[in-house]
């Protein structure tokens, strides 16, 4: 980037480079016995049917830990957060406010993210913001895991939230997530008088680098020691009674 000034124009600029690579690490199975041949491949062949399905949702609880796990490890710590009972709502409503101007003092973009844990969605939805967040021509509590849309953040909830950390936010372009499933496969076991259905789910995840927020090393790669400016998390500290 530079001023355009007469004569000079302009003059063109190699964008810097830095190597990184997303791991693949992760590698879950999940195998069935059936007795029925017939039914074996019925389930092998509709990915809707139960079977499958309850498979799938397996695998996706463990890819959601694993992720949130990467995200969590890899965000930036802030104070934590202290509540009373009758404060939670307006403590917790503060504490993602302090989270947009950490974001903002960094100059993350918009389209923002704010995952919080189902206790901490269960008194933020009491807030005036949440709670009448129609009004401001959002939903409230909504489908498909939003709470709210609010400050920059879209909010949602999950019960993946990683140990040590109750909200977690920030922008999805400082995390990736690869994964690939194997297929279904269907054979006869040969431990048992049985024949089985089963996948294999393989992934990886990591925190994405950029030269402006991070530190590089003299290998042409990041420091992934360091924690990230555009993840942000916080724990809370609830009364004994909550």
């Amino acid at each position: 980037m530079g001023d355009y000034v007469l004569p000079d124009g302009m003059t063109a600029q190699r964008p810097e480079m830095v190597d990184q690579k997303l791991p693949i690490t992760e590698a879950k199975y999940l195998q069935l016995l059936v007795e029925n041949a017939e039914r074996v491949q019925l389930a092998a062949g509709a990915l809707d049917s139960p079977i499958n399905q309850q498979m799938i949702r397996s695998l996706a609880r463990e890819a959601d830990t694993f992720m949130g796990g990467v995200i969590a490890y890899g965000a930036t710590a802030l104070p934590n957060i202290t509540v009373t009972a009758g404060s939670a709502p307006q403590a917790l409503y503060s504490a993602i406010l302090d989270m947009m101007l950490s974001l903002d003092d960094s100059d993350i973009p918009g389209g923002r993210y704010v995952v919080v844990s189902p206790k901490v969605k269960r008194y933020l939805v009491e807030h005036p913001s949440v709670a009448n967040a129609g009004a401001y021509g959002h939903g409230g509590v909504t489908a498909n895991g939003v709470v709210a849309r609010l400050a920059g953040f879209t909010v949602l909830s999950t019960t993946a939230m990683p140990s040590g950390a109750d909200i977690v936010a920030g922008h999805s372009e400082f995390a990736t997530y690869a994964s690939q499933f194997s297929g279904f496969r269907v054979g006869q076991s040969e431990k048992f008088r049985a024949d089985y259905i089963d996948t294999l789910h393989l992934y990886g995840g990591k925190i994405v680098r950029y030269p402006d927020l991070d530190t590089k090393k003299a290998d042409n790669t990041f420091d992934e020691s360091k924690r990230t400016k555009g993840i942000v998390k916080t724990a809370v500290e609830w009364p004994a009674e909550a």
